[in-house]
């Protein structure tokens, strides 16, 4: 397995789940997910595929797997949360910027954001140890320097 490749596949699964335009990422949600009360993403290009699991809103701990020949190659987890005291439309739109930053990673670096990305008052920071062999990071989000979301993550070859 090339590491150019990989990068190269995550940076692509990523802008096509997730956090991609509706109408991009409605094509690789699964109907079914695999587990229950789970969303789940699945893309796949050659012998390439990726699938993003998760649960919950406030609170969504999840898990990203990267198959190459139909092996588990690579993977990362991440746990985080949303203040309790947001309203639903708050949650929205930390969730809303989350994705936007979400969309402006580094392609040598496409595990999560950018190490830093603003727009209006709110901001986001990424930061991470290691490399895609193995890593781990926390992002978070504030709004005018208030902490209102925070995730751990991280993520390693499988072998």
């Amino acid at each position: 397995m090339n590491p150019k490749e990989l990068l190269e596949f995550i940076a692509k699964a990523h802008r096509n789940t997730y956090a991609a335009p509706a109408e991009v990422k409605k094509k690789y949600k699964c109907e079914v997910p695999v587990l229950p009360e789970h969303k789940d993403y699945d893309f796949t290009e050659g012998d390439w595929r990726y699938h993003d699991s998760y649960a919950g809103i406030s609170w969504a701990p999840g898990r990203e797997v990267v198959f190459y020949q139909r092996n588990p190659v690579w993977c990362m987890a991440y746990q985080g949360q949303v203040k309790e005291e947001l309203t639903e439309q708050e949650v929205e739109e930390v969730y809303g910027f989350l994705k936007k930053a979400m969309l402006n990673f580094s392609d040598d670096k496409p595990f999560r954001g950018p190490s830093s990305f603003k727009e209006g008052d709110y901001e986001y920071r990424f930061t991470f140890k290691g490399d895609y062999k193995y890593f781990v990071g926390r992002e978070f989000i504030t709004y005018k320097g208030k902490e209102l979301f925070f995730q751990d993550v991280m993520g390693a070859l499988i072998k």
